[in-house]
């Protein structure tokens, strides 16, 4: 059997993607003091599926190389945010056994 082709446009998962992972990124820039459980949600389903959007537009975007180039950089902007997310979370968890963060507005306790 042939495989259906795809008649969705890459450019629509690139957008989402970098609005999804730009909001994931800002999240990971600024913990706040309280409902660190909801910040930490929010901000990993946001990376998680603004990841899973550049996945989308990289696969169906052949020859179309801006939205391939906007995914790509929405993808690395999305991993920034998770990784910056999953380090604060783990400073918080290890009750700061780990050094804090640079960027943290509350690492000079």
């Amino acid at each position: 059997m042939a495989r259906a082709r795809d008649h969705e446009p890459p450019a629509a998962p690139a957008t989402a993607a970098v609005l999804l992972c730009g909001f994931a990124f800002l999240q990971g820039l600024i913990l706040p003091a309280e409902g660190v459980g909801r910040h930490l949600a929010i901000g990993f389903l946001f990376g998680g599926l603004g990841l899973l959007s550049a996945w989308r537009a990289i696969r169906i975007g052949r020859r179309r190389r801006a939205a391939r180039r906007w995914a790509w950089a929405a993808a690395v902007l999305g991993m920034l945010g998770v990784g910056m997310l999953a380090y604060q979370g783990l400073v918080i968890l290890t009750g700061g056994a780990l050094p804090p963060p640079f960027w943290w507005p509350y690492a000079r306790r």
